[in-house]
């Protein structure tokens, strides 16, 4: 498919990078209306959600450029020309924006991250679907009746496959968002079901279009199980801390 829509002078305008803008302004506004989840007001969501989103860019950015790093060491300055090639990094994102939240607000960087997961996860939907424009995830060939026309071949709407396991995380964080719920355990889940969608994912992608790192794996399933592993583990002490002090004294608020 062409992901390019127009030009403005030498830089070209895709489909991809409108599906982000959009991707990244739903996000936003869904995080200024649950401000108060944080102990936010609107106007601070806004100032905290757009420094966020350039922390997240800036990070998705540099983990692309270090993931391969080999294909920018002969053209180093093709790392900021992100408006070329898109590479972006999800998890490099993420890093930056628990840098960002823990530098901006120290004291309740763990609510902020909460009250983000839920945003995010709805941004992502949006956003990944400029992806079937933008020739990124590449699907194997099928003929399955959902299957998307690419390269003159029908093939697995990958992409598609990662908005809707992002609708299902947002509908599953908007649900616990509204129970009791410990600190940290939104963010933790969000990168469990984040992570074990985009492993999964990743099975359909054309093994032709991607290089796998360590026996059958590519980057993007070993990043993302690693990630979900953990964020799992996570869960678990959460869990075996409440347990905890519901057996020494009243549980946690």
């Amino acid at each position: 498919m062409e992901g390019t829509l127009f030009r403005i002078g030498g830089v070209g305008v895709s489909v991809y990078g409108l599906f982000l803008l959009a991707g990244f302004g739903a996000g936003l506004l869904r995080l200024v209306r649950s401000a108060g989840r944080a102990g936010l007001t609107q106007a601070e969501a806004l100032d905290l959600g757009l420094y966020l989103l350039l922390a997240g860019l800036v990070g998705a950015r540099l983990g692309h450029v270090l993931a391969h790093a080999g294909a920018y060491l002969a053209d180093p300055l093709r790392a900021v020309l992100i408006w070329q090639d898109g590479g972006l990094a999800f998890y490099g994102g993420v890093a930056a924006c628990v840098v960002a939240c823990r530098t901006l607000r120290p004291d309740r960087w763990v609510a902020v991250l909460d009250a983000v997961a839920a945003p995010a996860a709805a941004g992502y939907a949006l956003g990944v679907l400029g992806a079937l424009w933008g020739g990124l995830f590449l699907g194997r060939p099928t003929d399955l009746p959902w299957a998307v026309d690419v390269a003159g071949a029908l093939r697995h709407p990958v992409a598609a496959y990662l908005a809707l396991a992002s609708v299902g995380a947002y509908r599953v964080l908007e649900a616990m968002a509204r129970v009791e719920h410990l600190p940290g355990q939104l963010t933790l889940t969000y990168l469990v079901l984040h992570g074990t969608a985009r492993t999964a994912a990743d099975l359909f992608v054309d093994p032709n279009a991607t290089s796998a790192v360590v026996g059958p794996l590519t980057l993007g399933q070993l990043s993302a199980g690693v990630v979900a592993a953990a964020a799992g583990a996570g869960l678990w002490a959460l869990g075996r801390a409440r347990a905890g002090q519901s057996e020494g004294g009243p549980p946690p608020r």
